[in-house]
């Protein structure tokens, strides 16, 4: 019998079962900010990225900014 799971484990598969699920929801819930402070990280940087692609369409062609790169000059931003 598993230690973890106590008299749960001991009642069949079923009640273990229960018994994990009731756990992980009290993990959650102990945790959820070491859980969606990351996730939250993650999301952000992906929209941003997918946001900097874009806008890479209108690089330097903005009428208010727009002009001729030197020969050899980069792009202003990437």
């Amino acid at each position: 019998m598993p230690v973890a799971l106590g008299v749960a484990a001991a009642r069949g598969p079923a009640a273990a079962r229960s018994a994990v699920m009731v756990n992980f929801a009290q993990a959650v819930r102990d945790h959820w900010v070491h859980i969606f402070v990351p996730l939250g990280f993650v999301i952000g940087c992906y929209l941003d990225r997918r946001n900097d692609e874009k806008l890479s369409a209108f690089r330097n062609k903005s009428l208010l900014y727009r002009r001729e790169l030197k020969p050899g000059e980069e792009a202003t931003w990437k």
